[in-house]
């Protein structure tokens, strides 16, 4: 279920690795959360983490994790692009 494409992709830059990612499903996103996000903690970080796996469980849309999860980069102030299609 998580591996659904989203509606439109999201660029990230990871300050860890200088690298820009483009996230398009839920299973990137929880990826990059657990893996190479600034911080592991905060209220948005915690929701797009829940977020991801209940679209895994199907409880969720994937377009749902897609709006946790840029809540998520502002929470921690990772730059993101959303605007791409």
């Amino acid at each position: 279920m998580g591996n659904r494409r989203w509606n439109s992709p999201v660029l990230v830059v990871c300050n860890r690795t200088d690298q820009m990612l483009m996230i398009n499903t839920t299973n990137e996103a929880r990826d990059i959360l657990l893996s190479a996000w600034p911080t592991t903690e905060g209220k948005a970080f915690m929701a797009a983490l829940q977020i991801c796996a209940d679209v895994d469980a199907g409880i969720r849309e994937p377009e749902e994790a897609r709006e946790a999860f840029i809540m998520a980069a502002r929470e921690a102030e990772v730059p993101i692009e959303t605007s791409m299609q």
